[in-house]
């Protein structure tokens, strides 16, 4: 039976979990002057922008995802699996995940950066390694050349992903690094105010443009 997540061919059978062993696994370290957001909880799905993968073909590869507003580029092209089992044994469930069943970006190396084309004051990823072994994975996010913030949790490869998030000073890049590969799973941001405001100030012009009262303005 196999030690990883990753599946080839078809969904396979995720080994039973030891008798004994903990659920909650995750150790968290933080640094910054932000607030780290340890589970996808009411608050934060509310806050926030899911980047909506479900449409994208099974299998495909990725360089870049966008909601429309804002457009994450990758370091390293992602393939899109799922949903879980789907090309994916295992995840984790609510309170520590959405959901254990979602779509998944995989990434065939240890380290990405996520390029943001607009900056946001809040942004989290769920994410799982691929081995079956607890692993530590770390995120710093960046506004230009400056550190703001840094999240390092250990995280299961079997049914235990994890969210990486935080709110607070705007960001416009992520590096995430660890001890193997990894798949990641529900992107979500909020932008800043001001961002916001301009997107609807966009809208409205083209709204205008062609005729249609913006209401929303």
């Amino acid at each position: 039976m196999s030690n990883m997540n990753t599946v080839i061919t078809e969904p396979k059978e995720a080994p039973p979990m030891a008798e004994g062993a903990p659920f909650e696994q995750s150790t968290l370290a933080y640094g910054g002057c932000g607030t780290p957001i340890l589970k996808p909880n009411a608050a934060y799905l509310a806050a926030t922008t899911k980047m909506d993968i479900s449409e994208l073909p099974y299998g495909s590869i990725h360089d870049y995802i966008t909601d429309g507003d804002v457009k994450i580029h990758f370091s390293t092209p992602l393939e899109k699996r799922g949903p879980v089992p789907l090309g994916w044994a295992t995840w984790s469930s609510p309170p520590y995940s959405e959901s254990p069943t979602p779509d998944v970006l995989v990434s065939s190396q240890s380290c990405l950066t996520m390029d943001l084309s607009e900056p946001v004051v809040t942004f989290g990823f769920e994410l799982e390694p691929n081995h079956f072994d607890t692993l530590s994975y770390r995120a710093d996010f960046f506004y230009g050349e400056d550190l703001v913030d840094s999240i390092t949790r250990d995280i299961a490869g079997f049914a235990g992903a994890r969210l990486l998030a935080r709110t607070g000073d705007p960001i416009d890049r992520v590096v995430v690094s660890g001890e193997d590969s990894f798949a990641i799973a529900q992107v979500r941001l909020q932008q800043t105010v001001q961002d916001r405001q301009k997107t609807v100030l966009i809208a409205g012009t083209l709204l205008a443009l062609t005729g249609v009262i913006p209401l929303i303005l």
